[in-house]
């Protein structure tokens, strides 16, 4: 406020000075006076306001004239500040996968009609989307009780009238993320010999963030992996260093994990010893439930998302294209079922599935990447299925899936050379191959263990398992079946264990040479292969627990080539039109049943020749036979059957019967004209 004051010092000078020419009473007798006028922006108020003046009416004429105002009060006007925006390019990266502008607004408090950087209050994005007319605001998310350390929000919709603005009743999509920054953790632990990618052994070095604040670096948790093959852990130092800035290794930064070899000790690098650097980078976006595809809205919705908490499932029949630049976790299943229009799918930074991977009934699906090999690899806690996807060709974009359980390839008519899946070392459930037409290799060249099953079924292009040389054992069931052009088992030559073998309608078979290395087999049984010529070709072989049947092969001439078979809990040979030797047979001492059923050229069982005791013995139909020769055996325990063996004579029946049965035998329809020595 700013005051003019009269003097009033020198008219009380003059009156005390006694001048008459004064009169007092007038002066004391003026009346206040007042008035109002506008003030103009300036040197009293910036942005104008109100004067108000004050003083006496000298000339008694009732207004306040401007030689009689003493003093003057300012009201000035407030600036009410509006809101500014202001636009900028913002670059692809964390807040728009694709590009987009940066929004910002807040309040010109200095009224220069314009948005300056200290005045920035807010900051939405308006991003770029793959899909025409589809428009994203990615809005930040202050700390609070639903994201503690923030987060973002992303609105999806399509831009109904065109205007280039996603206007409230146009969102269709809501999807609120929230930053979790955890501690880096990391560790080295020794790696086997025979596995991946250190023949003689070595260390694994893995690192990674500590998302659930436990202090244990978990399998979902591991961002960065590296190999330091004729390396023992005690013999690497890691040493955390931050921060890893922005850029090629980690587009929002993060920490960076150097990996050495220190085998003297001194705590440093050693000369041409191992080093390398694991790069952890920023994973802040976390989305919490399950989430449904549906259309390319919600996919759009979904970008940004580093880590779900769910499952993830895309089932959008319109959709031509998926990807997903950022999605690295997904803690539930990721399931890509029935999208008939999708020709591409892309998760490129996919590193965990906590669930199962399931691609199914894809019909245009053409490329397919999950994961980056050369980054890292793509763990899935659960299993792979790949099935009914009529156009894809190849495998390659799941170089670095690596499942834990199971992997079932079925009915992808369009795949010929898959690629290769040369991470996969064990598997703890099965592997299937399933009516895949044209398929002529399998591609998991590192497999050496499966502790479920192994099906090859009806895949007519397969000539060989190839892809398979590095396979050791199978504790379930080996079962090739109906895959019209296989001709040899010849990459199987490191298989050393099976739980059961079953080789059943390979109808170009000729035999199963190839299994070099098999030493044991729960059970063996072999059964309508056509070409299949000859059984055996297993020279380490030496001990089947259950059966070894071979059944209805039409050409079979021969079960030979088993020099260590001392152990089996039975043989069938059944209905093998050309069947005439045993003598891989010859070294069993004992068996629980022989069963010889329906074998129109084979003369004798004389190839048993160390057989000493059997449970049962069922001998029929078999037309040329004439003579047991079974000169070891000493003993049936249980069960004694010889019936319709039109040359056997019944007197050798009956007298072995005699020697090696308690019981009463069935013998009937044998040679009963034939007379014995």
């Amino acid at each position: 406020m700013r005051r003019t004051w009269v003097t009033w010092g020198s008219l009380l000078a003059l009156t005390v000075s006694g001048c008459d020419a004064i009169d007092l009473t007038e002066i004391t007798q003026r009346e206040a006076r007042t008035r109002v006028r506008p003030e103009p922006a300036g040197e009293h108020c910036a942005h104008g306001g109100q004067a108000f003046l004050s003083g006496l009416d000298q000339d008694r004429d009732g207004v306040l004239d401007d030689f009689e105002v003493s003093a003057t009060d300012y009201v000035c006007t407030e600036l009410i500040p509006k809101v500014r925006t202001r636009t900028q390019v913002e670059p692809k990266g964390t807040n728009c996968t694709h590009g987009g502008q940066a929004v910002q607004s807040g309040l010109d408090y200095d009224g220069n009609e314009q948005l300056d950087d200290s005045e920035v209050k807010s900051t939405e994005y308006v991003c770029v989307t793959t899909v025409a007319n589809v428009l994203v605001i990615v809005r930040p998310v202050a700390s609070g009780e639903q994201c503690p350390r923030g987060g973002q929000v992303t609105y999806a919709g399509h831009d109904a009238n065109g205007n280039e603005l996603l206007e409230d009743e146009e969102i269709t999509h809501t999807v609120q993320v929230c930053n979790e920054p955890a501690p880096v953790l990391s560790r080295a632990r020794e790696l086997p010999g025979s596995v991946a990618p250190c023949a003689r052994g070595g260390s694994v070095v893995e690192a990674g963030a500590d998302l659930d604040l436990d202090g244990v670096l978990d399998a979902a948790e591991i961002d960065a992996t590296a190999y330091a093959c004729d390396v023992a852990p005690a013999h690497l130092r890691l040493q955390h260093y931050q921060p890893e800035p922005g850029g090629m290794n980690c587009a929002a930064g993060g920490t960076g994990v150097a990996v050495f070899e220190d085998k003297n000790g001194d705590t440093g690098p050693d000369p041409g010893g191992f080093m390398t650097i694991l790069h952890v980078c920023e994973a802040a976006r976390i989305h919490d439930g399950d989430f449904v595809v549906a259309s390319a809205v919600d996919l759009i919705a979904l970008e940004g998302v580093d880590r779900l908490r769910g499952d993830l499932r895309i089932e959008a029949p319109t959709l031509a294209e998926a990807f997903l630049p950022t999605l690295a976790i997904i803690d539930g299943s990721l399931v890509v079922q029935g999208n008939s229009s999708l020709k591409r799918l892309a998760l490129t930074s996919l590193r965990f599935v906590g669930g199962n991977v399931e691609l199914r009934d894809n019909a245009q699906l053409e490329d397919l990447v999950l994961g980056d090999e050369s980054q890292r690899l793509l763990r899935v806690v659960g299993s792979l299925t790949v099935e009914e996807n009529a156009k894809l060709s190849s495998l390659e974009g799941l170089a670095a899936v690596v499942p834990t359980d199971s992997i079932t390839l079925r009915s992808n008519n369009a795949m010929v050379a898959p690629g290769l899946l040369a991470h996969v070392v064990t598997l703890t459930g099965s592997l299937t191959l399933q009516d895949n037409l044209r398929l002529n290799r399998i591609p998991f060249i590192n497999l050496s263990q499966v502790h479920g099953d192994m099906r090859f079924l009806n895949n007519s292009g397969l000539l060989a398992p190839s892809g398979l040389e590095q396979l050791v054992s199978v504790d379930g069931t080996l079962e090739l079946r109906n895959n019209a052009q296989l001709e040899t088992l010849a990459p199987l030559e490191r298989l050393a264990s099976l739980g059961a073998l079953e080789l059943i309608g390979n109808t170009r078979l000729p035999d199963t040479s190839g299994l070099l290395s098999l030493t044991r087999a729960g059970r063996i049984h072999i059964q309508g292969n056509a070409a299949l010529v000859s059984v055996g070709d297993m020279p380490v072989l030496d001990s089947v627990d259950e059966e070894f049947s071979v059944k209805y092969n039409a050409s079979l001439q021969r079960v030979h080539g088993m020099p260590l078979l001392r152990t089996a809990g039975g043989v069938a040979v059944v209905v093998n039109g050309a069947l005439t030797s045993l003598n891989g047979f010859a070294r069993l001492p004992q068996l629980g049943t022989l069963e010889v059923l329906g074998n129109p050229k084979l003369p004798t069982l004389g190839d048993f020749t160390a057989l000493r005791e059997l449970e049962l013995l069922n001998v029929q139909g078999n037309p040329v036979l004439t003579n047991f020769g079974l000169g070891e055996l000493a003993r049936v325990t249980h069960d004694f059957t010889v019936l319709d063996n039109a040359k056997l004579p019944t007197c050798r029946a009956t007298a072995l019967a005699a020697s090696v049965f308690p019981g009463t035998p069935i013998i009937d329809r044998n040679d009963d004209a034939a007379t014995c020595p």
